[in-house]
């Protein structure tokens, strides 16, 4: 056989092996079968406190500020929601820095806050650079400015009311539920309200979400729960009990209508909850490596908030 033929048949039997050898499956995607069956509902304030971050985000970043092309998610800061509305606000670094405006929100300083400077037009461009039709800014200007400087002031804290320090990570609460006999979930009044607890229910196991930037909320040390039947008051004489890990973490709807790890639960007869009252309030209190105690939600939480972390007889 001569090296042309030799060379056709090498050349036919590459190819045959090319045509017959079959290809391997693709690698399975994991997302095929994903079926999400996640509550998207956000945490909705019926009553927002104008000088807290819930009221800026509902009166003014809201309506105002997230323009399409603009603070839409197209970049920072991002007032799509009231979560995206803080996390891209507090302490964090400007695009447009001048002199000593370097971050759009410093707490306690309203003076080096880039926010207050682009809304002033002390740093420019001014914003907002376009306004909504259904925007009110044109008649409350300069209200809405007072209320975003009053927030800063403050210290500008988050709705559950933690005031962040720079670097140094903090406890954040994402959610609470309840629920009777681990048999099923106990309702809420609207708006994200208290939970409702009729008589038929004895034993409640409370569930609750942490999150924390530089530690795992399952290694907080000594957390517990306290209760009242005032809001704003909280004291030693008043009924304690401690958290327990929840192993692994249950996966439920938070606060911000994602999915989040439900870490720490606590047990409570309703007994021991109703006095004489109708209604009472509870939060937490969480011990982290790098801060002294945190109480979730603290004095300066909103009061939809303090709702949300009570429960009310039906």
């Amino acid at each position: 056989m001569g090296r042309i033929q030799q060379l056709i048949v090498w050349v036919c039997g590459l190819a045959f092996l090319f045509i017959t050898c079959e290809k391997p499956d693709p690698p399975e995607n994991p997302f095929d079968n994903y079926n999400p069956k996640q509550d998207t509902v956000k945490f909705v304030f019926s009553d927002p406190d104008s000088t807290s971050i819930a009221g800026l985000y509902h009166y003014i970043f809201k309506p105002t500020c997230a323009n399409a092309g603009c603070h839409d998610g197209t970049f920072d800061p991002d007032f799509r929601t009231l979560e995206s509305s803080y996390n891209t606000l507090v302490f964090r670094e400007a695009i447009k820095q001048d002199g000593k405006y370097l971050v759009r929100v410093k707490p306690y300083s309203p003076d080096e806050s880039v926010l207050l400077a682009r809304l002033n037009n002390i740093v420019s461009p001014q914003m907002p650079i376009q306004i909504e039709p259904e925007s009110d800014w044109g008649r409350n200007k300069t209200k809405y400015i007072q209320l975003i400087e009053t927030w800063i002031r403050n210290g500008a804290p988050s709705i559950d009311g933690t005031i962040p320090k720079v670097g140094i990570p903090q406890a954040q609460l994402l959610g609470c539920f309840a629920s009777y006999r681990d048999t099923g979930k106990i309702d809420r009044r609207l708006f994200n309200g208290p939970l409702i607890l009729d008589s038929l229910i004895d034993t409640i196991d409370l569930f609750f979400a942490f999150k924390h930037d530089a530690q795992d909320p399952s290694s907080f040390s000594m957390p517990e729960i306290r209760l009242s039947q005032n809001p704003h008051v909280y004291d030693s004489t008043q009924l304690i009990m401690n958290m327990e890990l929840v192993q692994p973490p249950m996966r439920n709807i938070g606060l911000y209508g994602d999915s989040v790890n439900y870490s720490h639960k606590v047990r409570i007869l309703s007994k021991q909850i109703f006095q004489n009252q109708n209604q009472v309030f509870f939060k937490t209190l969480v011990k982290d490596h790098l801060n002294p105690i945190t109480e979730l939600p603290s004095e300066r939480a909103v009061f939809s908030m303090k709702k949300y972390m009570s429960f009310e007889r039906l």
